[in-house]
């Protein structure tokens, strides 16, 4: 008698095959999309940038320029005034950054700099510059013809030292500008370049705009310096958890 069996027993072991084939097809399409979409939900972020005590201060006719940013420490404020009269218009303390210019700086050119160096997280796809400025003094009989400006500038640095604009801010006419309520300044971050980027530094300058040579001055406290952004998970950590997943369903599949 014809025996049937065989052929039964073949076709219900390519249909267990075909069966699990479409199952694990389904399971790694799955894995696939959730991966993407572990990739497509950025993180938040958020770094206090403010100064936390004295930074270290000193005279320079030359200011403070991005090489020297980059040769700072991380986290470290640095501020210069362009020459002995100016003495002091640069401090730090806890959460304050204070930056003066008086009429007996360089007209439109060099005044008084603050300068830090930082790090933003790997993977960063957006960032943003945060602080509030306000009035704190101004003084001086000629108060009436001097005018100033105060400017941010953000970079970004090569391994090498060289510097990218990536930011920048600048506040005209700061004396009449200014008040003592605090102004909220916000400078979005250009970072189609982070991937040559291996650290960062903000610059800011006080500078005369007026041409008093003496006189009259003003103090603005800066205060809030925060940096925060968007974080997107590295596709390898993903494609990695992806491909130790497929290989387990692989290994099932065998047994």
């Amino acid at each position: 008698m014809l025996q049937k069996y065989p052929i039964s027993c073949i076709c219900a072991t390519d249909s267990k095959f075909g069966m699990t084939h479409t199952v694990m097809r389904k399971t790694l399409s799955l894995l696939a999309v959730l991966a993407l979409a572990s990739m497509a939900n950025a993180a938040s972020f958020s770094v206090d940038l403010s100064p936390t005590g004295a930074g270290t201060t000193g005279v320079s006719s030359s200011g403070i320029s991005p090489q020297d940013v980059f040769g700072y420490n991380v986290q470290e404020w640095h501020g210069t005034w362009e020459n002995s009269s100016l003495n002091g218009q640069v401090g730090f303390e806890a959460g304050t950054l204070k930056l003066q210019i008086g009429a007996v700086a360089s007209n439109n050119a060099g005044g008084n700099f603050a300068g830090l160096k930082f790090e933003m997280p790997s993977g960063t796809d957006s960032a943003t510059l945060s602080f509030d400025i306000s009035k704190s003094a101004s003084w001086g009989g000629s108060l009436g013809s001097f005018e100033c400006k105060y400017i941010c500038n953000v970079y970004g640095f090569s391994d090498d030292g060289t510097s990218s604009v990536i930011g920048t801010w600048t506040l005209e006419n700061a004396k009449t500008a200014l008040t003592s309520s605090p102004t909220s300044v916000s400078v979005d971050l250009d970072l189609s370049g982070a991937g040559n980027y291996s650290s960062y530094g903000l610059i800011f300058n006080s500078m005369e705009t007026s041409s008093l040579g003496s006189g009259a001055g003003m103090a603005a406290d800066i205060t809030n310096i925060s940096l925060s952004g968007e974080v997107v998970p590295e596709p390898a950590t993903a494609s990695l958890g992806l491909l130790g997943l497929g290989a387990l369903l692989l290994r099932r599949r065998r047994d």
